[in-house]
């Protein structure tokens, strides 16, 4: 055979990276990235349950130093004012509501609640160890004296020592005195309680940070539209929490009906004034009336003649004339007393509602609505600035908008409003005045005691008058005043639950399993995004643009008959690989294949075997070369001679017929060794006695396949896949590095070779590679050939081509 030329190469109109077989490549199954998950998962499950291991042993610790939380609940009823027709059913004098729904949320956060609630149950001071609690029945503190800390307390026969961390002595003394009085302790526990108590651990702080502590444990729902306010407090002793938030209901409770009767009580204490201000108007008015009349009783007199019952009555002159003096003179006192009270205001005395409101005229006079509303407008400021002062100090915001608002209606509306009901009282005395100019001339001639006395008995009758409306509305008003109730009341209180309702052991217990699953899952899956390793089938299609054209599983060994794949598996693989490179292949080409790897133990050589045999076993001549000419032992794995092989044929010292070995156990397949090792072998590749070979071969056979070195092993790789113009990948999961596969690739991509596709190699046929297993039921078997009659032995099928059951 050496004395034949070579043939010349095949030339084709397409490139050849175009060809694809004349069909397009079918999509390669994909594993979703839930699969790549559950895959990376269990390749890390030790890892994973480690972490939960290790996660529940830390719950179970944490259970030691985490307090259970106990959580207690209470309702408030509120007590809505909307009534019917406006609320025109009231009585005269009737509360108005305290608050909008919404308001009753901050009200119970304020510290007008939380300060009383934490200095009564003494919530301020903490004790280490909970039997000591009562040892602090009874405790206070001076505000300003207190130094918040943590404190000890050593007993020490009869005296004890107290000291504040770091080591800091503060006071000491016989048991049984008062104890920290100069860090502002009020405390003085009995000497018997502390025999037993050698030394009492606890902290203290000031009452404000323990009412701000509540404050935020303290939750509350209210759903619009509804009247229910439901309250939520946790704490670590159930018994405790639930004192205090009762006794934070009943505070608020309270504090909700002082303000609801502080109205009442203003109103009452208004009116009170203006009645006993009109009893001293009315007595006044009598005892005038009636010296008058002890003056005058000896004196003629024109008054009328009485009939039985009856009065004679004056005539109407007469008697519009008094009306209109006594309004002039009502007009003129009323007058005098507004203008004393607002020459008063600019000497800098304030205008007071209750001073305002006790002249008579103010009260009836539809004219001094304006000034009556001023007035009731400067009441409600002033309540509504105690309220906020209740809460909130003189910089909050809100109590100087209060105070803003209430200075202008002291300053400017007030007085207004005086001074233009003082002007209309001007303009009706002076009125007044003319008309009673205009009557007295018609009224000369009667005497001055009678009009004197007319006009005392009216004062009589108008003072009177003025008392009973005030002393009716005055009753009204105390009835009122002990009548009020409030706008809330306690609907269910709490009660303290018989076990935790956060923080249990076996809640801990599973957020640290949980946790710590949650951790190992994240670890396991971003230790698979970090591997670089070939792994999933995605990583060859996607990430390295490679066909694939076929899976070889696990092959079941001595070492891993639980994990490989059984003989039937592995064939029904390399014939799937078979079919598809004949496919894939130029059909205008021979089929020559160069197979390699991107490093070693990827099992380029074992796929290099296994798919010769393949080819061998399908009835095609099938040549087989060992490129591999740096640790090349295919010619061990056939059991023959090693030597010549390609080295020497490359070298010239060998003849092609010397260096093609049959496969003994193969008839269709033949094996050129690797030949002996040199050190400039490498060189020999890039000869053209390497692609003359590869042509003539490839006229010969049927098949060529080559196995080379892999591609990081140096450019022997490169080299035999330019000879034979195909090549394909070996990748093997969990030993390949894509990255290099990767680098390799990018050289091959400026080479003229052909890359058919990736061979899968040592595959575990689960998970994402579920699907590219075969069903163990469908094995090809040889049927035994049964003796029949002569009539029907024309029948009998021929047996079938004996399987690839001896691949390697």
């Amino acid at each position: 055979m050496a004395d034949v030329a070579p043939p010349a190469p095949i030339q084709s109109n397409l490139p050849s990276g175009d060809w694809n077989g004349g069909l397009e490549p079918e999509p390669q199954p994909k594993g979703s990235s839930l699969g790549r998950y559950l895959a990376a998962i269990k390749r890390f499950r030790w890892l994973v349950l480690l972490l939960m291991a290790l996660g529940a042993a830390g719950g179970v610790a944490a259970t030691r130093f985490i307090e259970p939380a106990y959580e207690v609940q209470a309702t408030i009823l509120l007590e809505q004012g909307n009534s019917v027709n406006g609320g025109q059913d009231r009585g005269p004098v009737r509360a108005e509501e305290l608050l909008q729904a919404s308001g009753w949320q901050d009200l119970l956060r304020s510290y007008a609640i939380a300060d009383p609630v934490v200095t009564n149950l003494g919530l301020f001071i903490t004790p280490k160890v909970d039997r000591d609690s009562i040892l602090f029945r009874g405790f206070q503190v001076e505000q300003q004296r207190l130094r918040p800390g943590d404190y000890t307390l050593r007993v020490t026969g009869n005296r004890y020592r107290l000291t504040l961390e770091p080591e800091v002595g503060v006071d000491s003394g016989v048991v049984g005195d008062s104890i920290g009085r100069t860090v502002g302790f009020q405390w003085q526990p009995a000497a018997a309680a502390l025999s037993a108590a050698r030394e009492v651990a606890f902290n203290v702080q000031t009452p404000r940070e323990a009412s701000r502590a509540i404050i935020k444990k303290l939750s509350m729902s209210l759903t619009p539209g509804s009247s229910f306010l439901f309250l939520n407090l946790s704490g670590p002793n159930a018994q405790r929490t639930a004192a205090t938030l009762n006794a934070w209901v009943e505070q608020f409770v309270a504090v909700a009906t002082l303000y609801k009767k502080q109205n009442v009580v203003q109103v009452a204490g208004i009116l009170e004034g203006q009645r006993e201000y009109a009893a001293q108007e009315l007595a006044a008015a009598e005892a005038a009336l009636e010296g008058f009349r002890v003056r005058t009783v000896t004196e003629p007199s024109e008054r009328q003649t009485v009939q039985p019952g009856l009065e004679m009555t004056n005539s109407p002159v007469f008697e519009n004339y008094f009306r209109d003096r006594i309004a002039a003179e009502s007009y003129r006192r009323d007058r005098e007393s507004l203008e004393r009270l607002l020459k008063g205001y600019g000497g800098g005395a304030a205008i007071t509602r209750e001073a305002v409101l006790s002249i008579p005229a103010v009260n009836a006079d539809p004219a001094a609505d304006n000034l009556r509303r001023a007035l009731d407008e400067q009441s409600t400021r002033e309540l509504e600035l105690r309220r906020l002062r209740e809460s909130y100090t003189d910089e909050y915001q809100r109590v100087k908008d209060a105070q803003a608002a209430l200075a202008a209606l002291k300053d400017i509306t007030v007085p207004r409003a005086l001074e233009a009901y003082l002007t209309q009282l001007r303009l009706r005395e002076q009125a007044l005045l003319a008309t009673i100019e205009q009557s007295s001339k018609d009224l000369r001639s009667i005497p001055t005691r009678t009009i004197e006395e007319q006009r005392l008995k009216r004062q009589v009758e108008v003072a009177a008058q003025v008392y009973g409306n005030l002393n009716m509305k005055a009753a009204e008003a105390k009835l009122a005043e002990a009548s009020t109730v409030p706008d809330v009341r306690i609907l269910d209180p709490a009660v303290a639950p018989l076990s935790p309702t956060r923080n249990t052991a076996p809640v801990i217990i599973a957020a640290a399993i949980g946790a710590s699953l949650a951790l190992g899952l994240a670890l396991a899956i971003l230790l698979d995004q970090l591997d670089k390793r070939f792994r999933y089938p995605e990583q060859a299609t996607d990430d390295l643009g490679l066909y694939v054209l076929g899976v070889v599983p696990v092959i079941a060994g001595k070492r891993n008959k639980r994990r490989g794949a059984q003989p039937p598996q592995v064939v029904e693989a390399f014939r799937t690989v078979r079919m598809n490179v004949r496919y894939a292949a130029d059909p205008a080409r021979p089929l020559a294949l160069t197979i390699t790897s991107p490093g070693p133990n990827d099992g380029k050589s074992l796929i290099s075997s296994n798919l010769a045999l393949s080819f061998a076993e399908a009835g095609l001549r099938t040549l087989l070369i060992d490129g591999d000419i740096r640790r090349g032992e295919l010619a061990d794995t056939f059991g023959v001679p090693s030597r010549p092989g390609l080295v020497e044929y490359l070298e010239g010292t060998a003849l092609i017929v010397e260096v093609l070995t049959p496969v003994a156990s193969h008839a269709n397949l033949t094996l050129v060794p690797s030949g002996v090792r040199r050190r400039r072998a490498p060189e020999l590749l890039a000869t053209p006695r390497l692609s003359q070979l590869i042509t003539q071969m490839a006229a010969e056979f049927d098949v060529v396949i080559v196995d080379s070195p892999p591609l990081g092993a140096g450019f022997d790789a490169f080299a035999l896949a330019t000879a034979t113009g195909n090549m394909a990948l070996v990748l093997r999961a969990g030993v390949s590095d894509r990255k290099m596969a990767a680098a390799k690739m990018a050289t091959v991509d400026t080479l003229p070779i052909r890359v058919m596709g990736a061979i899968l190699n040592g595959i575990t046929l689960t998970g994402v590679y579920q699907y590219y297993s075969y069903y163990q039921e469908y094995e090809s078997i040889d049927e035994p050939t049964e003796r029949l009659p002569r009539n029907r032995r024309d029948e009998v099928a021929q047996p079938a081509l004996p399987g690839a059951g001896d691949v390697a």
